[in-house]
């Protein structure tokens, strides 16, 4: 029987690509979303092609729906082997000086504290059995920055320092911990705008050395990877995954111009 895992937000996009290739190498799969109705779909590919897992309601920045989260997962399957913190919010894309209250609190509170409550309530079952892989979705914004989503730039680079922190503390319990850091992903989403000529994703695509976006089964394949023995002795590290975008500030320079132009603050 294979490794139980908890993916949040794994009920469309990168989410989606995560539980469906793990649920196909063998392991149970926990699905997580908001969504009942799109988490309800990849549950039912799961079983589709053979596969084994749940679905879990839960919004992930209230704690008591965390718990309740792992709580189901223990019912049902008797212990957590993987969680893959993988759940976000889309940004309001903004200056900083423009950006509103709710929109900070809200990123923050789903990206970085959900991703913290999660943390928390693995380890908690990973520390007392000995052993447990915990792989948290970042992005290059966490590392680089990103003009017009400051609060989701910000949030990642918590997750960043979060995973770092969490793999000392947990490495002697042979728990690893790491991050995998995307660029612009072909979600289906961003394969739509890029399809009706998206100048946004047009610049994306241009400043990435090779050219196209990271598919979502790039950054599943990852993730089976750093859950398997081969990765055992990986933790705390951040593994980029963006066609080399990171090198370029094209999109920095794309969105600069686009919101100086939108900005009450800047007086235009």
């Amino acid at each position: 029987m294979g490794k139980v895992v908890i993916i949040t937000g794994s009920g469309s996009g990168i989410g989606r690509s995560i539980a469906l290739k793990f649920a196909k190498a063998g392991n149970r799969v926990v699905i997580n979303d908001i969504n009942q109705k799109n988490g309800e779909r990849v549950l039912e590919e799961i079983i589709a092609c053979g596969g084994q897992g749940m679905f879990v309601p839960a919004d992930i920045s209230d704690i008591d729906q965390v718990k309740a989260l792992f709580k189901s997962t223990m019912s049902e399957f008797k212990r957590v082997d993987v969680l893959v913190n993988n759940a976000g919010v889309p940004g309001g894309f903004s200056f900083i000086a423009d950006m509103p209250d709710e929109t900070w609190h809200k990123t923050i509170s789903v990206h970085l504290t959900g991703t913290f409550y999660c943390i928390r309530e693995a380890l908690k079952i990973m520390m007392k059995t000995k052993t447990g892989r915990i792989i948290n979705i970042a992005s290059i914004a966490g590392l680089m920055g990103t003009v017009g989503s400051g609060e989701y730039g910000a949030a990642k680079a918590g997750i960043i320092n979060l995973t770092k922190t969490c793999a000392k503390e947990s490495g002697p319990f042979n728990i690893t911990v790491n991050a995998i850091a995307p660029g612009m992903v072909g979600t289906s989403i961003n394969l739509k705008l890029q399809e009706k000529g998206s100048l946004f994703i047009e610049t994306a695509v241009k400043g990435t050395p090779t050219g196209r976006m990271t598919t979502p089964d790039e950054i599943a394949e990852t993730c089976l990877f750093l859950a398997s023995g081969t990765a055992a002795n990986i933790t705390g590290q951040v593994i980029t995954i963006d066609g080399g975008a990171g090198t370029s500030i094209c999109m920095d320079d794309f969105m600069r111009d686009h919101l100086i132009k939108k900005s009450k603050a800047t007086g235009n």
